[in-house]
């Protein structure tokens, strides 16, 4: 098989513990159950009570913590076939229905009898409070109409069920050819709904597709098609190796401190440099230092348009250099991060180094948002060029980092997205004093001309060092003439 390297980004979705105003989504990004807070295992243990029907393929999540309860006694489960159990400091489950636990979608929610069955579980067990059914194959032959029924009968559950939230679950990845391109299709509608409808899905097929920062995937009609991970193949618990199932047992946890409100969000670190104050090794911090930066964000008016609120009393840090604006897109590749793509902007300060940071002057950002594709981010400043990632930004250890400053392939667009500054490092176009996103002879004619002579925290003050004057247009301006942002309307 081919195999492609991505990262996907969490998809982490701000809720409470009884309401999911923008869903969630149980994917490969959610593994890592080394961030979640011991006292969210503890709450988790306390409060959740969970109905799982499946058939053999299903049986991977209880496999899972049946493993991670092995090697971590923190993570204690109680499973009880055809009941609930009730185990003080343990995960309770209630496995299948109340006759039998090999439960095929006959025996959940395709028929009035099974859809009965899982009305009497939990009429019967007031304390469940999660429920789900998990697919086998059926994906890779069902058409859109059974499909639709699925959806349909989990909807008719959630309505006559208030209080029991239920998840919806993609078919396994496992098979290629037609029957993997069905399966595929029949995925993203699934996926597509929960999107739409702010449901709480478990991606089983994708947690099937990604190993170590790598999706596998084969090619059918001209289309990539995502397709179960080589290492996960191997004779173990419902059809794969305890990798897999090792896999899917720490994103039923992640799942389960997801609806219990414990919030991962998107953290991320950032490192730019603007050529304007840019002084070899750093930039100047003229404009904080002579008591001119706003307190208040400065990017409420046009062309932004933000409506933000940050502000702060004092400016907290001494390096800051300026506020910067930073815009989340979310999409499938560089080029197709048009504005229509954007989930998010917050504005923020920019430090002497590089760094971008939180209103405290010293953390990095922190966003409560969910990506559904790939991260790229946008930053926008109020005199140099907007600026775009060239890659989808990267997680390590719960963090999203992306460095501009290492070469002109960080931005969209290469060196037309930004300019080297100094040996080898590369910076935002200075220059664009009416920013409109071009460098020309309005940013002198109608900012530069107009403040020359002036001090303060001016758009035409293109070096940042607190003055509009002659350095502004013959160091800064002058050189970028006829530069373009790159970044995608």
């Amino acid at each position: 098989m081919k195999k492609i390297l991505l990262l996907f980004t969490i998809l982490s979705i701000l809720i409470s513990k009884t309401t999911f105003s923008q869903g969630i989504i149980i994917d490969h990004n959610c593994t890592d159950i080394g961030q979640i807070p011991a006292d969210v295992i503890d709450d988790i243990q306390e409060n959740i009570k969970w109905h799982y029907a499946h058939t053999s393929h299903g049986h991977q999540l209880t496999c899972g913590i049946e493993y991670l309860e092995n090697t971590d006694t923190l993570l204690d489960v109680e499973i009880g076939f055809k009941y609930l159990p009730d185990s003080a400091g343990a995960l309770c489950i209630f496995d299948g229905q109340e006759n039998f636990t090999y439960i095929t979608p006959e025996g959940y929610w395709y028929t009035t009898q099974g859809w009965g069955w899982t009305h009497n579980v939990l009429n019967n067990n007031p304390e469940i409070n999660v429920s789900a059914w998990s697919w086998c194959t059926e994906l890779n032959t069902w058409t859109t109409d059974k499909v639709q029924q699925y959806l349909d009968s989990i909807t008719s559950f959630e309505a006559a069920f208030p209080n029991v939230t239920f998840v919806y679950f993609t078919g396994n990845a496992q098979y290629n050819g037609i029957n993997g391109y069905n399966r595929y299709l029949r995925n993203q509608m699934i996926r597509q709904y929960c999107i739409d409808n702010n449901k709480v899905l478990f991606d089983f097929a994708d947690i099937d597709c990604w190993y170590n920062g790598e999706m596998n995937y084969y090619i059918y009609e001209g289309d990539t098609i995502p397709v179960q991970h080589s290492a996960y193949n191997g004779a173990g618990c419902g059809h794969v190796n305890e990798l897999s199932s090792i896999q899917k047992g720490k994103a039923v946890w992640w799942m389960m401190a997801r609806l219990r409100g414990w919030e991962d969000g998107i953290r991320m670190n950032l490192k730019i440099f603007l050529e304007g104050p840019f002084n070899d090794t750093g930039m100047n911090t003229n404009i904080a230092a002579d008591g001119n930066l706003p307190l208040a964000q400065p990017y409420n008016i046009a062309p932004w348009d933000y409506a933000g609120t940050e502000s702060v009393t004092a400016i907290p840090n001494a390096d800051i250099v300026d506020w910067v604006l930073i815009e989340l897109r979310d999409t499938t590749n560089a080029s197709l991060a048009t504005g229509e793509t954007m989930i998010a902007r917050q504005a923020a300060f920019l430090l002497n180094d590089g760094s971008v940071v939180g209103l405290d002057g010293t953390s990095i950002l922190s966003f409560s948002h969910s990506i559904i594709h790939n991260l790229f981010v946008v930053l926008w400043h109020r005199n140099h060029l907007g600026i775009m990632s060239a890659n989808p930004l990267t997680e390590s250890g719960g963090v999203y980092s992306y460095d501009f400053t290492t070469g002109s392939g960080q931005a969209y667009g290469a060196a037309p997205g930004q300019k080297e500054i100094a040996p080898g490092i590369w910076g935002m176009f200075g220059g664009d004093g009416d920013a409109d996103g071009q460098v020309n002879s309005n940013d002198k004619s109608n900012v530069w001309v107009i403040q020359v002579g002036t001090n303060g925290y001016k758009s035409g003050d293109m070096d940042m060092d607190g003055k509009v004057n002659n350095p502004d247009k013959n160091d800064v301006w002058i050189g970028n003439v006829g530069a373009n942002s790159q970044v995608p309307d």
